[in-house]
């Protein structure tokens, strides 16, 4: 049985199936399950469920018994996983190892290792994780299967570089392996471009995002839904990195959508944590508090782990936009823990730097500086260039808030000027990076304390100019911020109607809300003006009023607030965690 299937050979299966009877439907339906594990977890359960049935019904030869209650056993060890029922998913995968047949299926062993992989990650194993995959890895070293070669490699590589144990080595390592890469088809081809985008995200992260992307497209088709997601994520990552909002939000989106198909607990939590982020950077600060605590109600779920981490350091950064720094220094340091703890150097490296910043504000020299250290030592130690310029912005923030002496040999006026500059420098050697509104800022003002007013407007104007174009992203392309309150809004779903108290619903409210109607409530809800509706939506001012009337007259409300008032109390609007 194949590990990945593409979408004509699933639909081959699915023709299989409709023509078999007695034994052959057995193995159909157990065929079908395996491939739609990923893809439909819902189906594959009930294909596993009707197999069961008629395997008690009508046992087979032991030892084929046996081999179909393994694969099935696999099966629903990964699907127990990806919906977080961790205790289920350890039953399923001893339950497998039980019954493993290597005569009549000589792949399963290597496939449990696989399957250890994916269930240690949820319940935030990472040792036991590592080595699944070392040993899934080892297991199809030499197997015939090179698709099953190309995945287990790739996985087990990809985790390296996430966790480097043996430092920059493992890095050099992966590279390495690039170059013999089993001929394993796109599923194999998938995680080879992962590994090389991996080890070059903090080196080079325009070329990471288009590797990201190229793998995504991949994965997609060959159900690996799990790896299209992160994949796609790293690439808004890797261009959030870079400033390109635009370029983020639109893989963010994809991810953010279809997480939420899928219903994955960890995937939904993982995809909303990135949204914040970006809703955060639109702006919308409100918005990004409420997707970060959906995010971490969704990750509570499972263990806390790496995930956990990243929503963490996202709410961190929400906080310290909204004023709340102490808090959000306090958060930021449960995340710092999480990354230390797992060993996970580029997460340790990056929040750290954030950090720096966070104490900047409040002044805190001695900690903010004790944090730059540890990320200087990081970025040195693992070759993460992309982030020195970001190092360097948060050290022109710690001595110009906080007043240092300068630092020996410097050259410039002032530690402010001589540490951004060196950012700005930083920076322009990475290839797709933009300079941000606040770096010029931050030169433009250390210019002018040093009364050198000529570049003082030179680098305000630069500013002004950066900030007119972020501004104009937000404003211009508003359908990237709908997308992604639609992709927060849909996966915090209301309790059912009937559940609530009995309420008087009117026929008109019955009948449902148009699309755009629905929209517009929750926009409403988050205190909208009619001009940024018509901006989020497209339309004119007037085409937003006209959907207020009808709204209005649905809903049996005279205003705004009491339309607001009324769809909370029929339960029209999402629960905010």
């Amino acid at each position: 049985m194949k590990f990945k299937v593409t979408e004509e050979e699933l639909a081959a299966l699915e023709l299989a199936l409709e023509e078999a009877s007695r034994e052959a439907r057995v193995h159909a339906l157990v065929a079908l399950a395996w491939h739609l594990r990923q893809r439909d977890s819902q189906r594959a359960l009930a294909l596993l469920g009707e197999a069961q049935r008629r395997l008690d019904a009508h046992p087979l030869a032991l030892a084929a018994h046996r081999a179909l209650m393994a694969r099935m056993a696999l099966a629903a060890c990964e699907i127990s996983a990806l919906y977080c029922r961790l205790e289920e998913g350890e039953h399923w995968l001893l339950l497998a190892r039980t019954h493993l047949q290597p005569d009549l299926d000589p792949h399963a062993e290597g496939d449990a290792w696989l399957a250890e992989a994916t269930l240690a990650k949820a319940t935030a194993q990472r040792a036991r994780e590592l080595e699944a995959h070392e040993r899934g890895m080892a297991f199809f070293a030499d197997s015939p299967d090179r698709q099953r070669a190309g995945v287990a490699r790739g996985r087990a590589l990809c985790e390296r570089i996430v966790s480097p144990a043996a430092g920059a080595a493992s890095t050099q390592a992966a590279d390495a392996g690039v170059a013999h890469w089993p001929d394993g088809g796109p599923a194999s081809d998938c995680l080879r471009l992962a590994l090389q985008a991996f080890s070059l995200s903090l080196r080079e992260p325009a070329q990471a995002a288009a590797l990201y992307a190229q793998a995504a497209q991949l994965a997609q088709p060959m159900g690996m839904l799990r790896a299209y997601c992160i994949l796609m994520v790293n690439a808004g990552n890797s261009w959030l990195e870079l400033g390109d909002l635009e370029q983020a939000a639109h893989c963010l989106d994809a991810a953010a959508s279809q997480a939420l198909k899928t219903g994955w607990p960890m995937l939904i939590g993982i995809c909303q944590t990135q949204v914040g982020g970006v809703l955060r950077h639109l702006g919308r600060h409100q918005d990004s508090q409420r997707v970060l605590n959906a995010a971490l109600a969704q990750l509570r779920l499972v263990p806390a782990g790496i995930k956990t981490a990243m929503a963490c350091s996202e709410l961190a950064l929400t906080l310290t936009e909204v004023g709340q720094e102490l808090e959000a220094i306090e958060v930021m340091e449960e995340a710092l823990g999480f990354y230390r703890d797992f060993n996970s150097y580029a997460n340790l490296a990056v929040n750290l730097i954030k950090q720096v910043r966070a104490l900047a504000r409040i002044r805190d020299a001695g900690r903010a500086l004790a944090a730059a250290a540890e990320a200087r030592e990081l970025i040195d130690r693992y070759g993460y260039s992309a982030l020195s310029a970001e190092l360097s912005e948060a050290l022109a923030l710690v001595y110009s808030r906080c007043k240092l002496p300068p630092p020996p040999d410097m050259t410039a006026p002032s530690a402010a000027i001589h540490f951004a500059q060196n950012a700005l420098s930083c920076g322009m050697s990475v290839a797709g990076w933009k300079p941000p509104p606040a770096l010029l800022n931050t030169i433009a003002e250390a210019w002018a304390e040093a009364d050198h007013m000529t570049l003082a407007y030179t680098f305000a104007r630069q500013a002004c100019l950066a900030q007119q174009q972020d501004e104009a992203f937000k404003t211009m392309n508003p359908q990237a911020m709908l997308r992604l309150l639609g992709s927060y809004t849909s996966a915090v779903e209301p309790a059912p109607m009937r559940e609530r108290p009995a309420q008087r619903v009117q026929p008109a409210v019955r009948e449902g809300l148009t699309a755009k109607e629905a929209e517009i409530l929750q926009l409403l809800a988050r205190n909208y003006s009619n001009k940024e509706i018509a901006q989020v939506l497209g339309v004119s001012a007037e085409t937003v009023k006209w959907h207020l009337k009808g709204l209005y007259g649905k809903l049996e409300a005279g205003s705004r607030k009491h339309a607001v008032t009324r769809a909370r109390t029929l339960g029209m609007l999402s629960v905010v965690a």
